[in-house]
């Protein structure tokens, strides 16, 4: 109290503010910052480096070059994170099987060709979950109006997984409709159609536009004998090895990410049960995984 005293006798009310700590002073000035800037921005590859990608250690060898500062990896980090404002990018890994010809072609033409009704993209979980459902239990749609029956833990065996995210068409303020599916074992044609027989009850008899991946079970004889005698359904085929014009691969990513993370035995059961209950009580999700892959919804 007394120095505080003392402050306001000599300074008054100025001298009494916080002053911010000043620490080590950076080994890098603003001149030398807008070096490094100007050096990275030119790429890896400009450096010698084989593939056009940055590291913390490749960063350090350009700060070196340009600078003569040796930076640490933490220093590194902290330059680019801190004043020059970059951000952690990931590459993005995409199959050799990739036709891109086709997927632009898809993006230009097809996508606005459905117009009718709910506007539904279904996939189903690329691998196998196991301990998730009881062998017994009867399949079921998993959507926000009823709420999954419970699990059983000490029967749980291997299961799967199916998903629809539906978007209408003609009318954006009734929401998107997430629903899910699951039964023990793996899909096929057929299970794959009880699925459909439900999603029809599920929309009320509205006409569906089905937007599907090139799964082999999707696009079969007996499913495509199926599909033509449905006068509710219209079904389109997504260009092969493109998951990312699949809002519902983000619904899977959001889900593993999240609830499934890191977890394996009992607990698998109960952390889908929590991660489908999150995303159905957000109507903000589904839509946004929809923005990400770049497409709307033509009225």
């Amino acid at each position: 109290m007394l120095r505080w005293r003392r402050a306001w006798d000599e300074g008054g009310a100025v001298a009494l503010r916080r002053r911010a700590a000043t620490g080590t002073p950076p080994k890098l000035d603003d001149t030398q910052v807008e070096t490094v800037r100007a050096a990275l921005e030119q790429g890896a590859g400009a450096h010698g480096f084989e593939a056009d990608l940055w590291t913390l250690e490749r960063v350090g060898v350009v700060v070196e070059r340009a600078t003569g500062v040796v930076l640490s990896r933490a220093s590194a980090w902290r330059l680019l994170t801190g004043r020059l404002g970059w951000t952690l990018q990931r590459p993005e890994r995409r199959a050799l099987e990739r036709d891109e010809s086709e997927i632009a072609r898809w993006v230009a033409h097809e996508r606005g060709s459905k117009r009718s009704g709910e506007h539904t993209c279904l996939d189903r979980v690329p691998r196998r979950i196991r301990r998730l459902a009881a062998p017994s239990d009867p399949s079921h749609l998993r959507t926000p109006r009823a709420d999954p029956a419970p699990a059983a833990p000490a029967e749980l065996k291997r299961a799967s997984m199916a998903g629809a995210l539906g978007y209408h068409a003609t009318d954006p303020d009734r929401g998107a409709r997430p629903c899910f599916h699951l039964k023990p074992g793996s899909y096929d044609t057929a299970t794959l159609i009880e699925v459909l027989e439900q999603m029809k009850v599920f929309y009320g008899g509205e006409r569906v536009g089905l937007v599907r991946n090139c799964l082999s079970a999707h696009w079969s004889r007996a499913m495509r004998d199926w599909v033509s005698d449905q006068d509710w359904l219209t079904m389109e085929r997504l260009p092969a090895y493109a998951p990312e014009l699949n809002p519902v691969e983000l619904q899977w990513s959001s889900l593993k990410k999240r609830e499934l993370a890191n977890l394996a035995g009992d607990h698998l059961a109960d952390a889908t049960e929590h991660g489908i209950h999150r995303m159905n009580r957000n109507p903000q999700l589904p839509w946004s995984f929809l923005a990400h892959t770049g497409l709307a919804i033509h009225p």
